[in-house]
Order: structure tokens, then C-alpha cells, then sequence
């Protein structure tokens, strides 16, 4: 699913000019840049959790478990702290550090990061992974850390934006162009 803003901040020419933009429109860019970048980190975290719950499964399959409901797979996955799932590159432990959430992005942003963590998912609901094969869970898998790839690099890219932003706005300061006084007006 597309996003005209993402597209239009990850343009390389986004930032033409910016040494003559105004103070505002620094910080409105910086604003725009920060809400997408709250909805990227939520997709990635959307990413990370279904990765868990595929991995967990895959796991518990492997053992050659018995029955078990996905709330048993939803606890297994999230208080995983030591092992990394099977076939699924996750990090040992990350479960615990996924839960510290940034400002919330705006309902269409939020939105828009869900569909794609379901796009991902290839018309799989995650609640229904028991019923799938080891295979397909697999190729979901690999489609998910796809994902999870080109959003580790957009989220790279919408931090440099970030930095590039704020490094301007401080030296308008530093400069004497912005005052703190501004801000009140």
C-alpha cells in the first residue's frame, strides 16, 4: 500500500533548498517527518510481532508439540527471552523491548501501517496460522522480513531527513535567525 506522504519525504529532492526555507517550514517538515516516522517504527513493530508468532510457531511444531491455542502461542512468543525462532532471523530477547511505543501516529498513518503489515501477510490472517502449512509459513516469514527490511530502510532514511532538519533549526538559533520568543508568537 502506498503512502504519497512517505513517497513524497523519501523523494531525493525533498530537501532541495532547505537552507532557505523558513523557521516554520522547518518545523512543520520536521513534524511531517516525525509522524512518519512513529508510523514506520509501529509497522515495524506490527512486522516484529507477527515474525514472533510465525516463529513460535514454527518452533512448536518442530517439537513436535500437542494441542495448544493461539493465546498459548501469543504467550509463548512474547515471553521469549533467551532463544531466537526458528528460521526466522529474530533477535534473542527483542520480545521484551518491541512494547516502549513513540507518540502514537496519526489514525490515517496508523491505518496505513496495518494494511501493509497485512498485505505482508499474503491474505493470511495471523490468528489463523495453525492452520497453515510449515511451507506457507515459511514463505510468509520471508515476506515479512522482506518488509521488515525495506522498513528498517525507510526508517533510516526518514532519521537522516530528521537530522538534517534539526541541524538546520539549531543553527538558525545558533545563528540568532529563530528565537525562542518566536515560539510564543
Amino acid at each position: 500500500m502506498a503512502n504519497r506522504n512517505l513517497d513524497r519525504v523519501l523523494a531525493p529532492s525533498f530537501l532541495d533548498g532547505v537552507e532557505t526555507w523558513s523557521i516554520q517550514q522547518l518545523r512543520d517538515a520536521r513534524s511531517d517527518v516525525q509522524l512518519l516516522e512513529d508510523a514506520i517504527s509501529m509497522l515495524r513493530r506490527l512486522v516484529q510481532g507477527r515474525l514472533d508468532i510465525i516463529g513460535s510457531e514454527l518452533q512448536w511444531r518442530a517439537s513436535g508439540g500437542g494441542e495448544r491455542t493461539l493465546l498459548d502461542a501469543l504467550r509463548a512468543s512474547l515471553i521469549d527471552q533467551g532463544e531466537s525462532t526458528a528460521d526466522t532471523n529474530t533477535t534473542a530477547g527483542r520480545a521484551n523491548t518491541r512494547f516502549t511505543l513513540p507518540m502514537a501516529p496519526a489514525e490515517a498513518q496508523s491505518h496505513w501501517a496495518l494494511q501493509r503489515a497485512d498485505e505482508a501477510m499474503l491474505g493470511n490472517d495471523i490468528a489463523a496460522i495453525q492452520k497453515l502449512t510449515d511451507e506457507m509459513l515459511h514463505t510468509l516469514a520471508d515476506e515479512l522480513h522482506q518488509l521488515e527490511r525495506q522498513v528498517s530502510n525507510e526508517r533510516r532514511q526518514l532519521h537522516d531527513r530528521l537530522d538534517v532538519l534539526q541541524q538546520e533549526i539549531v543553527k538558525r538559533y545558533k545563528a540568532g535567525e529563530a528565537t525562542v520568543e518566536g515560539l510564543l508568537r
